[in-house]
């Protein structure tokens, strides 16, 4: 084919010199190098369907030459002192192998990567169809993709993760759709619903690059959150009959928002259903009146076949029921007389029928029945309060037996007012005063020259001095 030998003297420094391996078909062109002393040579074989490289450095120098077989690519670089050897092998479109090999300060590294068409995101090299990988954003940053600052990193799938990158315009209230997923309540016209939740509200974050769906109803997964009246089983403690049915499962329906009350027994939803006969409150118009009874409240049972007449009253219909003692014109046979009384028209409680009315029968005398009854002040010889002579109104009397009359009222006949009643040459003739004073408001003389017979006589008729014993 033709062999052609370039023998090149630079000036360059390469202490330590890296080599590249460039896939056939891809020109990479080498960096200029400067050496003061060394002497780099290069030669390069004619190529006959493969190239050979091999670069061998002594000291301070670089030598290269590459071999090329097909689609195989070998490089070598060998460095004595402070040389890095590296070798690299690539066969079709695969590298096999890369050893780097150090004598005295080199360090020594071998790494094998395999890679296959179509997996090659995570490997940290920039592929087709990438926009980053890795640690490899392809020179980009949050500025160079419009933001105004931030952090750029590179997703999972090999895609811009722009979570961390800042708009100046966040928190405005107006919505950039070119940069911004929201801006505050600026959404898009995005909803939870939108979103895949039930409802809600949703929310905007912080750096205007996502939906806050933290508001946002998660009806199904049988935890009850604020804004939920129920979620599958969490039914907050509800059940058929706290919602006023007569029993049942109770439910809740598809969107949280309500109890499904469709497995409930209607018994107790106050309407008559099918063969109910009555419902809470629904009575079909029957009342404890219509059923015979005086009056009261009527109910209906639990099970909503029959009426509950339990707050029912009986009286008022005229008839003696049991517990009651008349009711209306039914008397049980009682009169007033039956009942004590001299006489009367003996009547029923109208609003009891549990006793007579007896307001109608003659009085019962009771005076001389030996007991006080009533307003008595006497009866026989009991005295109502234990009233004597001294204690009756007027001060007319000093003491004496205090006795009762035939119609109940007191008796002073048989008190007496003391020394009223003897003469005295004293001007104070009697111990009490207020005859005293009643006789010298009579005759002055009584009270100035002496108590005579004639102050007696005004004591006893006149002024009410009992005089006796």
């Amino acid at each position: 084919m033709g062999s052609d030998t370039d023998t090149t003297t630079d000036t360059s420094s390469t202490t330590e010199q890296n080599t590249s391996t460039t896939d056939p078909g891809t020109t990479v062109e080498p960096p200029p190098t400067t050496t003061m002393e060394p002497t780099s040579t290069s030669t390069s074989e004619p190529t006959t369907g493969e190239t050979t490289g091999t670069t061998t450095t002594t000291g301070e120098t670089d030598t290269s030459t590459t071999t090329t077989t097909g689609e195989t690519e070998t490089s070598t670089t060998t460095t004595t002192g402070d040389t890095e050897t590296s070798t690299t092998t690539t066969t079709g479109d695969t590298t096999d192998s890369t050893s780097t090999t150090t004598t005295g300060d080199t360090d020594t590294g071998t790494d094998t990567d395999t890679t296959t068409a179509g997996e090659t995101c995570g490997d940290g090299i920039l592929d087709a169809g990438e926009d980053c990988d890795q640690d490899n954003l392809n020179g980009k940053d949050c500025v160079s993709l419009g933001f105004d600052s931030g952090t750029l990193s590179c997703a999972a799938s090999c895609t811009f993760d722009t979570s961390l990158c800042l708009m100046e315009s966040c928190g405005n209230g107006e919505l950039d759709e070119d940069k911004e997923t929201c801006d505050g309540d600026q959404l898009g016209g995005a909803t939870c619903e939108s979103e895949g939740f039930v409802g809600g509200t949703l929310g905007c974050n912080d750096l205007c690059t996502a939906f806050d769906t933290s508001q946002c109803l998660t009806c199904g997964d049988n935890e009850l959150q604020d804004g939920e009246m129920c979620d599958g089983t969490a039914l907050d403690g509800e059940t058929c009959e706290s919602q006023g049915f007569g029993g049942g499962t109770l439910g809740c329906n598809d969107s949280c928002s309500g109890f499904d009350t469709s497995q409930c027994d209607p018994c107790g939803n106050d309407t008559i259903d099918g063969l109910e006969t009555c419902d809470g409150a629904a009575l079909g118009n029957a009342t404890c009146e219509s059923l015979g009874f005086g009056g009261g409240p009527l109910g209906c049972n639990a099970t909503c076949d029959d009426f509950d007449t339990s707050q029912c009253d009986a009286c008022g219909n005229d008839e003696v029921d049991p517990g009651e003692t008349c009711d209306g014109a039914d008397l049980d046979g009682k009169t007033c007389q039956s009942l004590g009384f001299p006489g009367g028209t003996l009547a029923c409680a109208a609003d009891s029928c549990g006793a007579f009315d007896t307001s109608g029968c003659d009085p019962i005398p009771t005076c001389g029945n030996g007991q006080l009854d009533g307003d008595e002040a006497c009866d026989g010889d009991q005295i109502a309060g234990g009233a004597t002579c001294a204690d009756q109104p007027g001060g007319l009397f000093s003491g004496g037996d205090l006795g009762c009359k035939d119609d109940c009222t007191l008796d002073t006949a048989l008190c007496i007012s003391g020394d009223c009643c003897q003469v005295d040459d004293a001007a104070t003739g009697c111990e009490l005063s207020a005859v005293q004073a009643c006789v010298c408001g009579v005759e002055t003389d009584c009270c100035e020259l002496g108590w005579s017979s004639e102050c007696v006589t005004i004591a006893v008729e006149q002024c009410g001095a009992q005089c006796g014993g």
